[in-house]
């Protein structure tokens, strides 16, 4: 059958078909000639550790004479070795081996142990990044409540540290000033004290230093760019150049500053007492001369084409010159203007520069919107695809229905569905103020469009939208009428675009501070006190977290002498004796009929040092080490406390079926909610309390707490988050109506809210009512009505 087959196959084909027959036969025998190839120079498995523990012995035979193999062919070491190391007969399981140095037993004993490597705090430290700029002032006690603090003011948020250097210090001193006083140095003296500080204590901390008087003016945004667009690859000595007669090295004039890079000040700063030695003659000039003589490096006012321009007017009367200094090229493009006479000239300067930055700002935007607009006729979409308003990223598009972003609806008085728990909201405070804002740019905007033809009547629609890519837009809906009286609708598309996002600058903290857990317990909540020790034991005690529990029991006078807490003082003893290294658990009694938050904290503020970091606890919460953690990153002494929004579970006989009733707390909006109502925990400094408590001396303890105490003392930053890892069990809540009105109604509105959620509530009232309907028609069933029989429950609602 095959051969009646192959017979009709064309002539042409059958030299094909016989290659390819051919070109298998010749395939099957290379290959079994290969492998016995391959077995010839390979080794067993048996033999393999025999030639890796011989290699390292052999080492030096093999650099001398080249090795054979089994055929008696000279090979190359390399390829010898590669042969022995691998077996190319199993290359699945083929397994790396590490090959580890063999040290002889005196280099072994002789070795020195590894020092353990300390890194850094700051990445910017290992890489040996720097500060681009240190402004160092030299100041006096006369000055410095005056100029010094005009200064400071116009320059601070512009570089990024300020100096302010002055002999020995007065009583009072400005506030938000870093000043150095020196006590035993005198005014001529103290600009060389300055630089020899500055060398010390930022000598490689910032790439260039600027030294100058407190009667200066500094334009810092210009003097920060101009400093950036410097190499610090070569020395820079900048200033105003002065020619001495006796020498032809320039040097730079205090009175209108001094930079120099990190190299000059290195090389300066060592030679310094030269200078000093020779007595100085009291003159501003003098430092300069000690810095170009030093240094070598004559005072310049360019650099890579740039000019380090200044101004100085020994008598300037800004109201009087004004005028004619705003038309002097010398005077506009001036980095800084010397020899102030006061602290109002200067800040009348610092307004005149910033209006002058300003206009020159809003040229550069119209400018820029115009070069979109014509290169758009270059992009697909064309000039349709320009975005409004011109430059600002384009409006969110929503991926499906759930990413749409809503529209808020509001009116001059009132918003709508502002949130999913009110319908409508009375229009207070910053909102108010920020709706009245959007109705008088949008007015303006029209009658600058229109003139003076309309005067604005009311709001008939306002909506407004959040979004996170370009700002809060706004759409409002205007009555204006003409001169005539009659009614004319616009409406106005306004955006409030999102300016330049900027990290505020915190201290440095860490999670290695204690934490002592305050916890109140009274009669009345006494029972929920087991289930928080066991959570404490099991988060702090068995994982060794650093963290006290602080327990303070509150007795009411009018009870007996009966100790109500004494099972739960033997249930402490317990977890000391369980715990060897100490529970770190201890208590103490409060008498007080009307136990409050701050008679609490002022008990327990004398048990503890100052610098002690306290998280207020409350019977139901649950510890983990990642709510501690946040607790001691979000705290910070002198400077923030921490008042976390916690999730509150709903009453489980509410929202679970049946039970057994879950151990655990799940984050969902079916078992619980976070309840920005309730300001129960919280997190401080001993020393902040202390502090606040002597402050507010008047606050009425009956009607505040702490979070107002915090607010209204204003010194310190009160940090309000949502913290999922802070889980907080259902307890009944009973509002005292003797708190502060607000207070009271937060209470009333924690307590209606944390009962369930909307949708559960509505599913038992309808269950609820269902068997009340039931219950109905079997009453009328009783009475033999004749027309129950054709009716159901549905029929009785």
């Amino acid at each position: 059958m095959v051969c009646r087959k192959l017979i009709p196959l064309p002539r042409h084909m059958i030299p094909a078909l016989i290659g390819v027959c051919l070109g298998i036969a010749l395939s099957l025998i290379c290959v079994s000639v290969e492998e016995e190839t391959c077995d010839l120079h390979s080794f067993s498995t048996k033999s393999k550790p025999k030639v890796a523990k011989q290699e390292q012995t052999n080492r030096a035979a093999e650099k001398e004479a080249p090795e054979v193999d089994h055929l008696g062919q000279s090979r190359k070491t390399n390829s010898l070795n590669e042969k022995q190391n691998f077996d190319y007969s199993n290359t699945d399981d083929f397994e790396p081996r590490l090959r580890t140095p063999v040290y002889s037993t005196k280099d072994h004993s002789e070795q020195k142990p590894t020092r353990k490597v300390i890194r850094p705090r700051y990445a910017s430290t290992e890489l040996g990044i720097r500060e681009k700029l240190l402004v160092c002032v030299v100041t006096s006690q006369k000055t410095i409540p005056t100029l010094g603090a005009s200064l400071n003011k116009t320059l601070a948020h512009y570089v990024p540290k300020i100096l302010f250097f002055m002999g020995p210090r007065s009583n009072k001193l400005p506030s938000g000033m870093s000043i150095v006083s020196f006590t035993d140095s005198e005014q001529p003296v103290l600009p060389f004290h300055m630089l020899k500080y500055a060398a010390e204590h930022y000598g490689l901390s910032y790439d260039y230093y600027m030294f100058v008087n407190d009667n200066i003016y500094i334009r810092g945004e210009k003097l920060l760019d101009f400093v950036s667009d410097i190499s610090i690859s070569r020395p820079i000595h900048l200033g105003r150049p002065i020619v001495p007669k006796n020498s032809t090295i320039p040097y730079c004039d205090l009175n209108s500053g001094i930079i120099i890079s990190q190299a000059i000040l290195a090389s300066v700063a060592s030679s310094l007492e030269k200078c000093i030695g020779k007595g100085p003659s009291g003159e501003p000039a003098d430092l300069g001369k000690c810095i170009a003589k030093l240094s070598g490096s004559g005072c310049t006012a360019k650099i890579n084409e740039k000019h380090f321009t200044t101004f100085v007017s020994q008598n300037l009367d800004y109201d009087r010159q004004i005028k004619m200094l705003d038309k002097d090229p010398a005077f506009s493009t001036a980095l800084t203007v010397s020899h102030v006479p006061d602290e109002v000239t200067m800040y009348k300067l610092h307004r005149h520069f910033c209006e002058q930055e300003l206009v020159l700002t809003q040229r550069l935007l119209e400018e820029t919107k115009d070069k979109i607009v014509k290169m758009s006729v270059l992009t697909p979409g064309g000039k349709a695809g320009v975005s409004w308003p011109v430059g600002v990223q384009e409006p969110h598009k929503p991926k499906s229905r759930f990413d749409v972003l809503k529209w808020d609806y509001f009116t001059e008085t009132h918003v709508y569905l502002a949130n999913d728990f009110s319908n409508v909201q009375e229009l207070k405070g910053i909102h108010k103020q920020d709706v009245n804002d959007v109705i008088t740019v949008a007015v303006e905007r029209l009658t600058k469009k229109y003139g003076n033809q309309y005067e604005y009547s009311h709001l008939v629609n306002g909506y407004k939208r959040f979004d996170a890519t370009r700002g809060l837009e706004y759409i409002i809906d205007l009555v204006l009428k003409n001169d005539n009286g009659e009614d004319l609708q616009k409406r106005v598309h306004l955006l409030r675009p999102l300016s330049l996002v900027e990290i505020v600058p915190m201290p440095y903290v860490t999670e290695n501070s204690r934490v002592n857990l305050v916890l109140p317990i009274s009669s009345s909540n006494r029972d929920g006190v087991v289930s928080f020790l066991d959570s404490y034991a099991h988060t702090c005690l068995d994982s060794g977290d650093s963290a006290n529990l602080f327990i303070v029991f509150i007795y009411d006078p009018v009870n007996g002498k009966d100790d109500v807490f004494g099972v739960l003082k033997s249930m402490i003893t317990y977890y000391e004796n369980k715990y060897q290294n100490g529970a770190r658990i201890a208590w103490i009694s409060l008498h007080t009929s009307n136990p409050t938050e701050f008679t609490i904290m002022d008990a327990v503020s004398k048990k503890f040092a100052p610098e002690s970091l306290l998280l207020l606890c409350t019977i139901g919460m649950e510890l983990s080490t990642e709510f501690l953690n946040r607790v001691r990153m979000n705290t910070i002494n002198g400077w923030q406390v921490f008042f976390p929004i916690g999730f509150y579970q709903y009453k489980p006989n509410l929202i679970y079926e049946e039970k057994p009733y879950p151990t655990t707390i799940e984050i969902s909006k079916n078992v619980g909610h976070f309840d920005r109502s309730l300001y129960e925990q919280s997190s401080f400094y001993n020393s902040d309390y202390l502090s606040a408590r002597k402050n507010g001396t008047e606050i009425d303890e009956s009607k505040n707490d702490l979070f107002s105490m915090f607010v209204k003392q204003g010194k310190l930053h009160v940090f309000r988050a949502v913290e999922p890892a802070l889980k907080h069990r259902y307890r009944h809540r009973v509002c005292n109506p003797a708190l502060d009105e607000g207070a009271y109604q937060r209470c009333l509105v924690s307590r209606s809210q944390g009962l369930a959620s909307r949708a559960q509530l509505a599913m038992l009232i309808f269950e609820h009512q269902q068997k009340v309907d039931k219950m109905h028609l079997k009453v009328l069933h009783k009475q033999n009505d004749p027309n129950v029989n054709h009716m159901n429950p549905n029929m009785l609602k």
